[in-house]
């Protein structure tokens, strides 16, 4: 799930706890379903919580200590922005100590190696990040070239059974 399309969920849009299940729309205003977790409808729930029942979006800016959700004028909750993302993640990576902070897009990169290390076939992992073509998603594939040896291994071929009517090949010296 791109970041972005996090932005614009308005909490009336449906999140379903019961099948772990966020509608979202992504590009083309294409309406598709985000699996979650069970951690994460947790985590959701508790935000909930904290953020309440209120209109507006469904993950809201805040201030930058994180101790009150920002509304706008008017007191409606507003909608998160890369900024408040890039924010949150530089001052999780001082926490952690990290040298470098990561980006948004390292989350959707991680989710999907870690979804083809888990042995997840492509053409799923595909349909859960959204993206149009296999080729896309197979440019995350992070899996080394032993796992591809071991799958190739997995294969079972018919033992080589000369073909009735022919001769069998004779080695010339040298060759």
């Amino acid at each position: 799930m791109h970041i972005r399309w996090i932005f614009r969920q308005y909490y009336r849009d449906p999140y379903d706890p019961g099948t772990r299940s966020l509608r979202i729309k992504g590009k083309r205003s294409k309406e598709r379903m985000v699996y979650l977790t069970a951690s994460a409808v947790g985590r959701i729930e508790a935000w909930l919580t904290v953020r309440r029942r209120d209109a507006g979006g469904l993950f809201p800016p805040f201030t930058p200590r994180g101790r009150h959700i920002r509304r706008d004028e008017h007191g409606r909750i507003g909608f998160i922005d890369a900024r408040t993302v890039s924010n949150v993640l530089a001052a999780r990576a001082e926490q952690a100590g990290l040298d470098e902070v990561p980006k948004a897009h390292d989350f959707r990169r991680t989710f999907i190696g870690e979804l083809l290390d888990a042995g997840v076939d492509l053409a799923t992992a595909q349909a859960l990040v959204g993206h149009a073509s296999p080729a896309t998603t197979a440019r995350y594939d992070r899996r080394p070239e032993r796992v591809r040896r071991t799958a190739v291994d997995k294969l079972a071929t018919p033992d080589a059974v000369p073909l009735p009517g022919a001769a069998p090949r004779r080695r010339t010296p040298g060759a």
